[in-house]
C-alpha cells in the first residue's frame, strides 16, 4: 500500500469520477486506474462500485475512507511542523459555532485561548449548521461546531457533546417538570425553520411520535427567540447552554422532555482537504476542555461520554 495510491483513492472518492480526479491529480485516467487497482488488490477487498455515471463507495470503500483521511492529515500535519521548524502556535484560526453554543461559550473560549496563546488570533463566526457546513466543507474555516455531521470525503467529524434539548417558556410557580412531546400540541411554538439542525430533531422526533406542533412563529435568531418567548408570544425549543442566564434571573424557564430523541450530537469537523496544523488542535483542545468546564457549572446539559464511559459515536 503506497501514500500516493491512498491519496488518489481520496480524490476519487471526493471526486465521485476517475476522469474528474485524474484531472485534479494531473495524471491519465488509465494511470489513475491503476493505482486505485493495486491499492484494492492489496486489501483484498473492492473500495469502489463503478457505474455510468461514476464511482460510489463500497461499505469497505466507507471505512477505508474514514481511516485514510485521518492518517494522510497528520502526515500533512506533520509535514507542515517540521517545514518550518517549530511547533510555535502563531497565526490565526477561523472557528464556527452555532448561535445556541456561542452564546454560552463564546465569550469565555475566546478570553481563554487569547490568555494561552498570546501569539495566535482566534476569529469566532457564528451561523447555524447547515451554513457552517456548507463554510468547512469548502475549507472557508479552519473548524466549526456542527449539529449531528458525519464523515465524509470534504469533512472529518469528531464528537463532542451530546447536548439535550428543552422546551423554554415564561416564568412559572414550581418545579419545572419533564414534558412529553405530546405536550407540544397544546403549545404556540416560535422556533427556527426547517433547515436549521435544532428544527430537524425537533420535526424529527415529533413525526415518530405522531405529534403535530403548531408553529406560530419562524425565526432564526436565537435572542429573538428568547424575546419571544419572555413577551408570551410561545414557547421555544432550545438547548440549555442558550437560555441559562435567563434561567438563573428567573426570565424564562426550562423544562426537559421525557424523549430521548429530544437531543442532538454536536460535532467539530475540520475540512477533509486540509491540513490540522498545530493551532487548529489547539483551538480544538479548547473547545472540548471549555465544554467539559461547562457541565458541571449547569451551564450546557449533555454528555461528551457515552454512559459506559466509552467515547460518543457520530
Amino acid at each position: 500500500m503506497e501514500l500516493q495510491e491512498i491519496r488518489s483513492f481520496l480524490e476519487v472518492a471526493a471526486a465521485g469520477s476517475f476522469s474528474r480526479a485524474a484531472v485534479r491529480l494531473g495524471v491519465t485516467q488509465p494511470a489513475l486506474s491503476r493505482q486505485i487497482a493495486r491499492l484494492e488488490a492489496g486489501l483484498g477487498r473492492e473500495l469502489l462500485y463503478r457505474h455510468g455515471r461514476g464511482v460510489m463507495l463500497t461499505d469497505a470503500g466507507r471505512r477505508f475512507l474514514e481511516v485514510s483521511q485521518g492518517v494522510t492529515q497528520q502526515l500533512a500535519a506533520v509535514r507542515a511542523e517540521l517545514a518550518t521548524g517549530a511547533l510555535d502556535l502563531v497565526g490565526s484560526v477561523t472557528l464556527g459555532m452555532p448561535p445556541s453554543l456561542s452564546a454560552s461559550m463564546g465569550a469565555d473560549l475566546a478570553l481563554r485561548f487569547g490568555s494561552r496563546h498570546p501569539g495566535a488570533a482566534l476569529r469566532i463566526r457564528e451561523a447555524f449548521s447547515a451554513i457552517l457546513l456548507e463554510w468547512t466543507e469548502s475549507a472557508r474555516l479552519d473548524l466549526a461546531v456542527l449539529y449531528d455531521a458525519r464523515n465524509s470525503p470534504h469533512l472529518i467529524a469528531t464528537p463532542l457533546l451530546l447536548e439535550e434539548f428543552f422546551l423554554i417558556e415564561p416564568p412559572a410557580a414550581g418545579a419545572p417538570e419533564p414534558v412529553p412531546l405530546l405536550f407540544l400540541e397544546e403549545q404556540e411554538l416560535v422556533v427556527p425553520g426547517p433547515e436549521n439542525g435544532l428544527r430537524r430533531v425537533l420535526d424529527a422526533a415529533c413525526a415518530a411520535e405522531g405529534v403535530r406542533l403548531r408553529v406560530r412563529m419562524e425565526v432564526d435568531c436565537v435572542p429573538a427567540l428568547k424575546q419571544l418567548v419572555e413577551r408570551g408570544v410561545g414557547s421555544t425549543v432550545l438547548p440549555f447552554g442558550a437560555v441559562h442566564r435567563e434561567v438563573r434571573e428567573g426570565r424564562l424557564r426550562a423544562r426537559p422532555f421525557r424523549s430521548s430523541a429530544m437531543r442532538a450530537l454536536l460535532v467539530i469537523a475540520t475540512p477533509a482537504n486540509r491540513p490540522v496544523t498545530p493551532l487548529v488542535r489547539a483551538a480544538i483542545r479548547a473547545v472540548q476542555e471549555e465544554v467539559e468546564r461547562l457541565i458541571p457549572l449547569n451551564v450546557l446539559r449533555g454528555a461528551t461520554r457515552g454512559p459506559d464511559g466509552a467515547t460518543l459515536v457520530p
